[in-house]
Order: C-alpha cells, then structure tokens, then sequence
C-alpha cells in the first residue's frame, strides 16, 4: 500500500487508542522531524501516513489496522518503509493481531534513525488469522514524527 489513494488499501484507525495517522504529502508542519517526501514517489506530490506529535501526551500511541489476511500454512512477509527522524522520536511497533489480541511486537524501534525512509521487514506467522497493525508511540516533545509507506504483506 503506497496510501496515494483516500482509501488507505483498506487500513483504518483503531477506534481505542489516544492519537491518529494522517494522510499527508510534503513536509510535515513541523521543521526537524517528519519527511519532506514520500517514499514511492520520492517527491512532495506522494502520499504517506504519519503520526503528527506537536499535539498529544507523552506516551500515547496512534494504531493503524489493516484489513485481515487468512490463515496459511505458510508465514507472510511484511515490507514497509519508515522515516523515524527527530530528537523526540520514541517507538514504532507492529504487531499481528488474532482474534482482537495484540499480543508482543513482531517488529519494533525507537528513536531517531535519521532523515531518511529505511526498509523494515518481518516474518509474520499466518497459522491463524490477523491484521497488521502499525502502532506509533509519541515521544515528549513535537519533535517525534514517525511516518510509514509502501507496506505490503505477501505469503
């Protein structure tokens, strides 16, 4: 999913956490944190999905959830791209849910990892059912966007 189109491949926010992704091209609002560029396109004119931190507490998080993928007998492999700069920069995890459950982290970081969109990539057990879900974690101060683009999930 490159999220150029509104419909955000079919990933929506989860309704029980504090913050939300947004829909963005271009840089974000605030200077030093957050992608000028999205990472399919490389230019201000592509989308990506982000988590904007000049609003919110410390601590709170934002969910993304994707739509549900089958069981199979074999795993899935999970590609995105992650921009994780700022000086406020706290966590990205990703999770597999089953049956309403996150469980732990399949995938995660903290901190700032530069200016720059870097390939994340898990192997995701797909014995059940489950959604992908991108949680990110606000840092103390506005300086902590964490944005993601171009995921795709295949077996």
């Amino acid at each position: 999913c490159d999220f150029e189109n509104r419909d955000l491949c079919g990933y929506t926010q989860d309704t029980t956490d504090n913050l939300d992704w947004t829909r963005h091209a271009g840089d974000t609002p605030t200077s030093n944190t957050g992608p000028s560029d999205d990472h399919t396109l490389g230019t201000s004119a592509g989308y990506y999905m982000y988590l904007e931190t000049s609003t919110g507490s410390p601590g709170e998080v934002a969910r993304l959830v994707s739509s549900s993928f089958p069981a199979s007998s074999a795993p899935y492999c999970l590609r995105f791209y992650y921009h994780m700069f700022g000086s406020s920069i706290a966590t990205l995890n990703v999770y597999i849910r089953t049956q309403g459950t996150l469980g732990t982290p399949v995938w995660t970081l903290s901190g700032n990892q530069g200016n720059a969109w870097t390939l994340g990539h898990a192997q995701l057990d797909g014995s059940s059912g489950f959604n992908v879900v991108f949680e990110a974690v606000r840092g103390n101060s506005f300086r902590g966007d964490i944005a993601i683009d171009d995921v795709s999930v295949s077996d």
